[in-house]
């Protein structure tokens, strides 16, 4: 078809002057070109009067739909749904408390006085127990009950469609600070800890080498080491992290205008941010690989890449290792070279949950990570590390936001692009930590500021001590059937079992057994706070003391860890390596860390330790046998226990899943009977259907659930638990 070419306008008098281009494309109609068509037929008139009508929708369709519009849709609030489950259960408290004081009249959200507001905050703060009798933890802070009262405006203005009176908005100032003093809250707010990237070197050091912590799949490792780094670059918000999808990833090989080697650059394009206030601009962050870095504990590049090669995501077939890819030369007069990943991959989020199944647990396909999923994870690394702050998410954000402030590089608007705030005020009222960290002495004086010694002071790291109690031993775990509270209702439960037939199935019995695991979760919660709380105190008093008395310190820095997997040993030793001396060297470096990432990405770590009591004698005398030929032999002996014992000890699937430990795979359970309920809980529980059962021991696919169970008892004595798990 012939493109039909500009046409001069008739009209001499117009204003407009511009081409028939529009920031570069061709225009293929021109609305103002009546002579375009003067030359058709009056037959061609007639069929594209036809096509239009098949095209457009009858008056009929436009008519229904005006009928049927919905305003209301439109015109409340778009809030997220974490906010509209906030102002909904604000909602239900303000229902309850007139419901509990029987006067149903002063329900009505457009009859509200100041002093039915002083009512309603004062029930709130006395409530004990939420649903089903769970109990509370309390309001303790000042500025919990300050956003309770926004929530509040909030609601008022959904049930209303007006704002609240502002005579009754500023009344309510000497209300919050009445009720705050009445019940004795706290005016000091949550501390906004910052992990500035002295503490974010140690954390990420901890989550590559420890032990303690152990995820339930490989991957969810390499996903906690990406995230740190990401969230410390870009200083986003722990959603636009976790919703980052492949589409939002590019990775191009660049020419280094310097002449140095080609340079990886990573940019990642964050779309799902807030949007209360309307769709906002992606913003795009570059990051250039570094050669010669110190360390690759940082790099992003290394473990993106890694998980790439591990989901196969570039559209290149062979580019699947990391060897490819050093092989990839820019041409000569170009100063790029795009690597595009598989379109199919586009709406697959790069971090995703691990999800339970007959033979273990595997990654999501398309499931994305969620945020309380993730949060436990930075919590307990920040434990292990050391701190005495609680590490988050959003300490990544703090401290990215501070550095970006505090850097001359980064004007206030290029900040204010990158954290999604509108002005520099959302900063300085909900980011900057309300602790000063300018040598103020320093300034006043005029003499030179100690920087190192304020930025010291300043960090999380300040605070490391390893001997912090993190959990409850045994004995102090047991003393909670101690309390009043738990031994009242052991002893109801005791009564009930004697007086009641069968009373283990009764259930009063049920009921009570969980109201006591309740009340013992909460003693062990308070205790161990309260134990925290001593230690901060008392054991720097012990501390001075004993080395004024000239005593030794016997506390043992090291932490205690078990060995670590060969898996996750590759991992640490390639990622901490130093730098090469020779560009090949540093590029060998960089591929032998990519593939460890991409190893580890596909092995089930098992889940937590368990409490580790003791430890090996370091003067232990080394065994005979090298520690291969000891994995084979217990390996072997394991496979035959499985075939030859009528009643075995050991799972015949874990044996078979080679993606687990060793340790794993051979463990032996106490007796038989704990074995069939391992297999019930982490099995049989998790068959979804029959699709991709087997056996990988016998080599034989399974149809069903039934199936499985036939086999198990057949060829490897596992008699299935009594519990049929048919609801699974």
């Amino acid at each position: 078809m012939r493109r039909r070419s500009p046409v001069k306008s008739s009209s001499n008098n117009s204003d407009y002057t511009g081409s028939d281009t529009d920031n570069g494309v061709e225009l293929v109609t021109d609305l103002t070109d009546v002579n375009e068509f003067a030359d058709n037929s009056n037959e061609n008139d007639e069929d594209e009067a036809w096509l239009s009508l098949d095209r457009d929708h009858p008056p009929e369709h436009y008519l229904e739909q005006l009928e049927m519009f919905d305003e209301e849709e439109y015109t409340r609030e778009d809030y997220k749904d974490s906010s509209t489950r906030l102002i909904d259960h604000m909602e239900d408290q303000w229902n309850q408390c007139w419901t509990y004081l029987r006067e149903d009249r002063l329900r009505d959200l457009a009859t509200v006085t100041v002093s039915t507001l002083y009512t309603f905050f004062d029930w709130l703060l006395n409530q004990r127990q939420g649903k089903g009798g769970r109990k509370r933890r309390g309001t303790k802070f000042a500025s919990s009950l300050g956003t309770y009262w926004k929530v509040y405006r909030l609601v008022y203005e959904r049930a209303t469609s007006a704002k609240l009176d502002q005579k009754i908005n500023r009344s309510m100032h000497k209300v919050l600070r009445k009720l705050a003093k009445k019940h004795r809250l706290r005016k000091i707010g949550r501390d906004k800890a910052c992990m500035y990237v002295e503490d974010q070197t140690l954390v990420l050091q901890t989550n590559l080498v420890t032990t303690e912590k152990r995820y339930t799949h490989g991957r969810y490792r390499i996903q906690a080491q990406l995230y740190l780094q990401l969230g410390g670059f870009t200083a986003n918000r722990p959603q636009a992290l976790l919703s980052l999808c492949y589409r939002h990833i590019q990775v191009t090989l660049l020419r280094d205008p310097e002449g140095g080697p080609h340079r990886l650059l990573l940019e990642f394009t964050f779309e799902f941010t807030k949007e209360f206030l309307g769709v906002k601009d992606m913003n795009t962050f570059p990051l250039p690989e570094i050669i010669y870095d110190e360390t690759l504990i940082f790099s992003p590049h290394i473990f993106l890449l890694g998980l790439l090669f591990h989901d196969r995501a570039f559209a290149a077939y062979n580019l699947t290792s990391p060897e490819e890819l050093s092989k990839l030369q820019i041409p000569l007069g170009r100063n790029e070279l795009p690597l595009r990943l598989n379109q199919k991959l586009d709406h697959i989020p790069v971090f995703r949950k691990a999800v339970r199944t007959p033979s273990g647990w595997n990654i999501s396909p398309d499931e994305p990570l969620s945020y309380s999923t993730l949060l436990p994870w930075i919590k307990a690394l920040g434990q292990i590390t050391g701190f005495a702050q609680v590490t988050r998410p959003y300490s990544l954000r703090y401290a990215g936001g501070k550095a970006f402030n505090e850097n001359g590089n980064v004007s206030e608007a290029m900040q204010n692009m990158m954290m999604g705030h509108a002005s520099i005020k959302t900063f300085l009222r909900h980011y900057l930590s309300r602790r000063v960290t300018v040598d103020t002495q320093a300034v006043v004086r005029g003499i030179q500021p100690q920087a190192a010694l304020m930025r010291a002071a300043s960090t999380m790291s300040r605070s490391i001590d390893r001997r912090r109690p993190r959990r409850l031993t045994q004995e102090q775990s047991a003393s909670v059937d101690d309390d009043p509270s738990v031994r009242i209702l052991l002893k109801r439960r005791e009564q009930l079992k004697h007086t009641v037939p069968n009373a283990t199935k009764h259930p009063k019995y049920k009921d009570l057994t969980s109201k006591i695991n309740r009340e013992r979760q909460r003693r062990r919660h308070t205790l161990l706070r309260d134990i925290k709380e001593r230690w901060e105190f008392e054991q720097p008093v012990r501390d001075v003391e004993r080395q004024l008395a000239g005593l030794e310190n016997k506390d043992n820095l090291e932490l205690v860890q078990d060995i670590m997997l060969p898996a996750q040993e590759e991992l640490a030793d390639t990622v901490l390596s130093k730098p090469g001396t020779t560009i090949e060297e540093e590029m060998d470096r960089r591929n032998r860390a990519i593939r460890a990432v991409t190893l580890y990405c596909g092995i089930e770590e098992g889940g937590m330790n368990p409490i580790r009591t003791g430890g090996r004698s370091k003067n232990a005398a080394p065994t005979v046998k090298s520690q291969l030929e000891c994995e084979e032999e217990a390996l072997e002996a394991a496979k035959v226990s499985v075939y030859k014992e009528k009643r075995p000890k050991v799972c015949f699937l874990c044996l078979g899943n080679e993606r687990l430990p060793l340790a794993q795979r051979i463990r032996p359970f106490s007796t038989p009977g704990d074995l069939s309920k391992h297999f019930g809980r982490k099995h049989l529980k998790n068959i979804k259907s029959g699709k991709g059962l087997s056996c990988n021991l016998c080599k034989v696919p399974l149809s069903d659930k039934m199936h499985m169970q036939r086999h198990a008892q057949e060829i490897h004595g596992t008699v299935s638990p009594k519990h049929s798990y048919d609801c699974c």
